[in-house]
């Protein structure tokens, strides 16, 4: 309680800020708290007596104090005054014996120097102890005992009425009388022996009140947060957060006596063994938090078995302590357990700040404020009444915000990056919506060139309907005249009829391939895009490609499947003619196959040949455009434009060859229905 330290009262701000100033550097806080705390007993003393303060005003007489240690397991006051002289000057600075089994014993000369009686509030600053006494002994009259209770006293039963235990002081004007305090405690000797007015009083309990309000005000604020976030960072992580913060707010609550004032009333004396359960709860936590939030099942295994060794073993004394709290091994089992969760919390976010977990420097921060107050608290019990103990608690409970904070901070990091991520996932899908609508754009303007073509289409084809029509009456002409030409010279009548049938033929289908479609007869924007059979590709190759073999010497043979092929009829024929006009000219072949063969959901045509063969060099310099072979007079695009053919959705072209066993050339075609 530091505001006992200053003569002036202070505003909670200023309050809040001096702490975390203290949080800084231990050492400097320290030596200003000794400092002020020996000026203001050297203010305050008159001799051995001590001037009780006026006004607004407070003072702590450690300068004047004499104490006594004795071994008893009940305070008794008389037997202790028996003693007088065995009562030793205070060494040091603050009321602080560490932890003694037996009772330690306070005496302090005071004075009511004013010519007025009054009342000031003997302030001890302890919600709980096992047994504490307070008597006002005044020369010639028997002993005023002004407080006495133990662990089981209610808050209503107390003379004052106040989360720390405060016994009223009267005192006539001029009155001169001795305090005797005797305490008991199992959780330490520390007593801020403190005399104050009551406006004093009320001033700093209510300060002291609001402080820890707004802590544990802020730290429920924390938890509220964080729930809002489970949905994007985890829940499992979340829920470790809350249940720490939630447990230290608990604790904190728990060692103000607000707990026992407010909710347990009734169970005055489970304070202690709710602080070993609250503190074991708080350890098994923060370990669970540190282990999700840095990812040590996935990234450090073996670490990550350790931490939940250390867990399961804090679960073990948890348990324990519910029933041996009493028990100064117990006590100590929970005690030593601390450093060791501080150094592997603080270890873990080490790793988690190497291996750049997302919001691993405010981890961190909040790791290095929990190793800090346990090397402060460590400090503070390891050297009693050098360091004063209210102000390390106050700093502690501090400090529990400050990591809190940072913890959150962390999660707030990691929840801004993975909104980032969605918004960068909806700015794609956006994106890609976008490229859709463009897509469908481009579709109907391609559909309107479609149907402007087509009317173009029909345009043509009713012109060479109109042609071919006109045609018909020169060609019956013709036929006619024939009949005398048949009577001079038969042969070349043979000739004309062959090659007026041709015409015939190519004008029937001129007239058939402009007539309408019927209505029922499906469009497809596939302009130049057919289905027929493949046999039809083998039967043009032979006719086209058979004087060319047989003047060569070369055996062209077929070999056809009653399967149908769905593509671009005039480049499926360019295609397969490049590859056959290949195989005559330069392969050097005795014997060239064309065949057909069937497969699931496609077929395959192959050109086949028995001649000298390529190696794999001499495949892949033909590929490329106007390349061409060693003897070869053409202008290189054959295998070029059989490639680009190929690029076509569901076709495909493959090479085979090797030295002195020949080629085979295969093209995938799609299988028509």
């Amino acid at each position: 309680m530091q505001h006992m330290i200053n003569q002036k009262p202070l505003g909670l701000l200023p309050r809040i800020l001096r702490k975390a100033v203290a949080a800084l550097t231990l050492l400097a806080a320290s030596l200003a708290v000794q400092v002020s705390a020996q000026e203001s007993a050297q203010e305050s003393t008159l001799g051995d007596t001590v001037e009780l303060p006026q006004g607004n005003n407070h003072l702590q007489p450690f300068a004047s104090l004499r104490y006594l240690i004795v071994d008893a397991e009940r305070l008794a006051p008389e037997a202790v005054i028996a003693r007088r002289d065995q009562f030793k000057p205070l060494q040091n600075p603050w009321v602080d014996f560490g932890k003694q089994k037996g009772a330690v014993w306070l005496l302090v000369a005071v004075q009511n120097t004013s010519a007025r009686p009054g009342k000031w509030m003997i302030d001890i600053q302890r919600p709980f102890v096992d047994e504490l006494l307070v008597q006002k002994r005044t020369s010639g009259e028997p002993p005023e005992t002004l407080l006495w209770a133990d662990r089981n006293t209610p808050f209503e039963d107390r003379p004052v009425v106040s989360q720390y235990l405060v016994a009223p002081l009267w005192m006539e004007a001029g009155e001169r009388a001795e305090i005797l305090v005797g305490l008991r405690s199992s959780t330490g000797s520390w007593m801020p022996l403190t005399f104050a007015t009551p406006e004093r009083m009320r001033t700093a309990h209510m300060q002291e009140a609001r402080f820890n309000w707004v802590i544990n005000g802020a730290m429920v604020a924390l938890v509220i947060i964080a729930i809002a976030m489970g949905r994007l960072v985890g829940w499992p992580l979340v829920t470790a957060f809350a249940a720490y913060v939630g447990l230290s707010a608990l604790f904190v609550a728990n060692n103000e006596g607000y707990l026992h004032r407010f909710i347990w009333p009734d169970a005055m004396g489970a304070y202690e063994p709710a602080n070993l359960i609250l503190l074991v709860g708080m350890m098994i936590a923060v370990l669970q938090f540190a282990r999700l939030f840095a990812g040590l099942a996935k990234h450090y295994p073996r670490t990550n078995r350790a931490v939940q060794v250390l867990q399961a073993l804090l679960i073990a004394v948890g348990v324990s302590s519910a029933f041996f709290w009493q028990s100064d091994t117990m006590r100590w089992a929970v005690f030593l357990h601390v450093p060791f969760v501080a150094l592997a919390y603080f270890s873990t976010a080490i790793l988690a700040w190497r291996s750049r977990v997302l919001g691993a420097t405010p981890f961190l921060a909040g790791s290095a404020a929990i190793l800090f107050t346990v090397a402060t608290m460590a400090a503070v019990l390891l050297s009693p009444g050098r360091f004063p103990m209210t102000v390390a608690l106050d700093y502690f409970h501090a400090t529990l915000l400050f990591e809190s904070f940072a913890f959150l901070v962390a999660i707030l990091v990691r929840m801004l990056a993975i909104q980032r991520d969605l918004n960068r996932s909806l700015e794609a899908e956006v994106n890609a919506t976008r490229e859709k609508l463009q897509l469908a754009e481009a579709l109907q303007e391609s559909r309107n060139r479609y149907d402007l073509a087509r009317t173009h289409a029909e345009s043509l084809r009713a012109r060479i309907a109109a042609t071919s029509h006109d045609l018909q009456q020169p060609l019956l002409s013709l036929h006619r005249g024939l009949k005398d030409v048949a009577a001079r010279d038969p042969e070349a009548a043979g000739n004309l009829e062959a090659a007026l049938a041709y015409l015939q033929k190519v004008t029937e289908s001129g007239l058939a391939g402009s007539m309408p479609k019927d209505d029922d007869d499906e469009e497809r924007p596939d302009q130049g895009i057919e289905t027929f059979p493949a046999r039809l590709v083998l039967a043009n190759c032979a006719a086209m490609f058979g004087n060319e073999a047989r003047a060569a010497g070369i055996e062209v043979r077929t070999r056809g499947s009653d399967v149908n092929v769905t593509t671009e009829p005039v480049e499926l024929m360019r295609a397969a003619s490049n590859l056959v006009s290949n195989a005559l000219k330069h392969a050097r072949a005795t014997r060239v196959l064309i065949a057909v063969q069937r497969r699931e959901d496609h077929l395959l045509l192959k050109v086949i040949d028995n001649g000298i063969g390529l190696d794999q060099a001499q495949l892949d310099r033909l590929s490329a455009a106007y390349a061409k072979g060693e003897d070869s007079t053409g202008h290189g695009l054959g295998l070029h434009l059989v490639r680009q053919f190929a690029e076509r959705p569901g076709h495909g072209f493959e090479m085979r060859s090797a030295p002195g066993r020949g080629t085979c050339m295969i093209l995938r075609l799609p299988r028509g229905r």
